[in-house]
């Protein structure tokens, strides 16, 4: 049996990052290529859309979501995001994995 191929997505929207946002998006990425996992970086104005472009293209069939501890309208556009994905994604099985703070 061949072993399925391992994607982390990082989406650049164009939208600025603090010092802060930086270190943990490179310290993830990191952390991704010591699992083997292939990074793909892409570029789109909406994460859900062009993951879900991703997904179809790369003929995925399992994706996975972090999702940090937010509230209020973080949490809301969250959870938006995830109903965008899920309209314009191929028939994919989808978790969601919390992040808490420690």
């Amino acid at each position: 049996m061949d072993a399925a191929e391992f994607y982390v997505v990082h989406v650049d929207t164009g939208a600025e990052m603090d010092d802060e946002d930086r270190h943990s998006l490179s310290a993830n990425m990191r952390f991704a290529e010591n699992l083997k996992a292939k990074v793909i970086h892409l570029e789109g104005k909406d994460i859900a859309k062009t993951v879900a472009r991703f997904a179809r293209e790369y003929k995925i069939t399992q994706i996975i979501f972090g999702r940090s501890a937010v509230h209020g309208w973080q949490q809301y556009l969250y959870l938006t995001a995830i109903q965008r994905f899920l309209r314009a994604a191929p028939a994919i099985d989808v978790h969601i994995v919390n992040q808490e703070p420690r």
